[in-house]
C-alpha cells in the first residue's frame, strides 16, 4: 500500500480478503495472516521517526494461504544502507528495510544496531521506538486463525451445488454458510436459471474470483455481457454483487414466464411493487441487524438480552401486521398470499437460522406459544403461518446444508468473536456492509 511521506504508515486491509460471513479468527492483538479482515492494531502501525525518511512500505504479503504475511508498517532509514550517519561513526549495512514487515525490521534493528550502541549514543526517538516495538512483541500473542469452517455445502445444498458445477457462462461465487448468498441461490432455484456454482473458501480465494471482485465478498455474480456468436462462449464477463441487486437482476434478466416462471415482484401494479420494496427495506434495515445484535449478545453489552429480544420481536410483529392488514397478503401464507415473492426470499435465510438463537442464547428466540400471546395472538399466528411455509419451501430447503454445520459456523457469532464484516459492524454499532 502507498505510504505517506511524513513518517506515518497507512495500514489497510488488503483488497480481496474481506469476509462477510462464516469465517473469522479468534480475537488477538495480532493481525490474522489468512483472512486479514481486521485492521492492524495501533502498535503495528509504522511509527515515523523524527529526522528520518519514511519508506514506501511496499510489502503486502503477496503469498496466499494461512502462512501469508500482511505486509504492514516498515521503516526505511535513509535511501542508502546507512541507518544513521554519525552514530559512533559506523556505517550499518542492512537489507532494504522497506521490503520487510515491521516485526522483522525491528528484529534487525535490535540485532544490528542496539548491539553496537547504547541508549546514550542513540537518538532518543530511535531508542524509544525500539523500546515500544520490543515491548509490544513481548506482550502480543501469536495470531490464531480458526479455519475449521466446513469448506463446502452438505446435505441438500451439496446436491444442488453439484448439479450446477459444470462450466457455464453465468457463475455464482458463494459460500454455503452465508445467508446473503442463500438469498441469491433461492432466487436462482425458484426461476430454474442455468448457472455454475463456485464455492469460495474464505481463506484461499481463487485469483479469478478476486479479479472479478477485489474486495473478495460473496455473493458475486459473473455475468456474461458479450458472447461469441459461433460458439456461444462468453467473451466478456462483468461482476455484480450485493444480494438484493443480484436477486433483482436475475428476476429481470430471466423474465420469460414460459422458461423461468413468474416474476418475483408484481409487474402489473406499481404500488404493490413499491410496497414490496418498502418491506424488503424493513427486513434489511431492521430485522436482519437485530438478528445479529441478538445472536452476538454477551453479558458485557450495553443492552440486555431481554431488550434485544423485545426489539427483534417488534420488528417481526411489524412484518406480520403488514401481512394481516394487506388484502394482497391473504389468503395464503406468503407476503403476497399464495405467491412466493422477493420479499419472502429476503427474509427466508434468517428464518432458517432462528434455531441458532434457540441453540445459543438463554431464553431462546422467545416467541410466546399459542394461547399465551395476549393481544398479539393473531399477529404471531400470521407469523407462524409465514414461517412454516417459507422454511418448507423447496428452493429454501434445496439451498440448505445440514443444521450442525451452521451450529459450528455461528459459534463465533454467539461468542461475539467473529471477525466477519457483518460481525464487526454489529459489534461497533455501525450499519451492516
Amino acid at each position: 500500500m502507498p505510504r505517506s511521506g511524513d513518517g506515518s504508515s497507512d495500514n489497510a486491509i488488503e483488497p480481496g480478503n474481506n469476509i462477510i460471513h462464516g469465517a473469522g479468527e479468534e480475537p488477538s492483538t495480532r493481525v490474522a495472516r489468512a483472512d486479514k479482515t481486521a485492521p492492524l492494531p495501533e502498535h503495528e502501525h509504522g511509527a515515523g521517526i523524527k529526522g528520518m525518511n519514511a519508506s514506501g512500505g511496499s510489502s503486502q504479503g503477496l503469498a496466499k494461504g494461512p502462512e501469508a504475511g500482511q505486509g504492514g508498517g516498515s521503516i526505511h532509514v535513509a535511501s542508502s544502507f546507512r541507518l544513521i550517519s554519525g552514530v559512533n561513526n559506523f556505517p550499518l549495512r542492512l537489507p532494504a528495510l522497506s521490503k520487510l514487515p515491521l516485526t522483522l525490521t525491528s528484529s534487525i534493528i535490535t540485532s544490528s544496531l542496539i548491539n553496537h550502541t547504547s541508549k546514550r549514543s542513540l537518538p532518543i526517538q530511535l531508542y524509544r521506538f525500539h523500546q515500544r516495538t520490543m515491548s509490544s512483541s513481548r506482550t502480543s500473542k501469536p495470531a490464531v486463525v480458526d479455519t475449521s469452517l466446513q469448506g463446502s455445502p452438505t446435505g441438500a445444498a451439496a446436491s444442488f451445488a453439484s448439479s450446477h458445477s459444470s462450466e457455464h457462462p453465468l457463475k455464482l461465487y458463494g459460500g454455503w454458510f452465508c445467508p446473503f448468498v442463500q438469498r441469491v441461490w433461492i432466487t436462482i432455484a425458484e426461476k430454474n436459471i442455468p448457472h455454475q456454482y463456485i464455492e469460495i473458501n474464505p481463506y484461499h480465494k481463487a485469483p479469478e474470483f478476486l479479479a472479478l471482485n477485489p474486495r473478495g465478498l460473496v455473493p458475486t455474480l459473473a455475468v456474461p455481457t458479450v458472447s461469441d456468436p459461433k460458439t456461444g462462449n462468453a467473451k466478456e464477463v462483468k461482476p455484480l454483487y450485493e444480494s438484493l441487486v443480484l436477486c433483482e437482476y436475475l428476476d429481470e434478466a430471466y423474465s420469460d414466464p414460459d422458461q423461468y416462471g413468474e416474476r418475483l415482484l408484481p409487474q402489473d401494479d406499481a404500488y404493490e411493487r413499491a410496497r414490496c420494496r418498502l418491506w424488503i427495506d424493513h427486513i434489511s434495515s431492521r430485522i436482519v441487524p437485530a438478528f445479529y445484535r441478538f445472536i452476538q449478545h454477551t453479558p458485557d453489552k450495553p443492552y440486555t438480552i431481554e431488550e434485544i429480544r423485545t426489539e427483534f420481536h417488534n420488528h417481526l410483529k411489524a412484518f406480520a401486521k403488514e401481512m394481516l392488514s394487506s388484502p394482497s397478503s391473504s389468503p395464503g401464507p406468503f407476503f403476497l398470499g399464495e405467491k412466493f415473492s422477493l420479499v419472502d426470499i429476503m427474509l427466508a435465510p434468517w428464518a432458517k437460522r432462528l434455531f441458532l438463537i434457540d441453540h445459543y442464547k438463554p431464553g431462546r428466540v422467545g416467541i410466546p406459544s399459542a394461547g399465551h400471546r395476549g393481544e398479539d395472538e393473531k399477529v404471531w399466528k400470521r407469523w407462524d403461518e409465514w414461517y412454516k411455509a417459507v422454511v418448507e419451501r423447496e428452493s429454501v430447503k434445496n439451498t440448505w446444508s445440514d443444521n450442525e454445520q451452521y451450529v459450528g459456523a455461528y459459534k463465533r457469532y454467539a461468542e461475539d468473536t467473529t471477525q466477519s464484516e457483518v460481525g464487526k459492524a454489529t459489534r461497533s454499532g455501525r450499519s451492516l456492509p
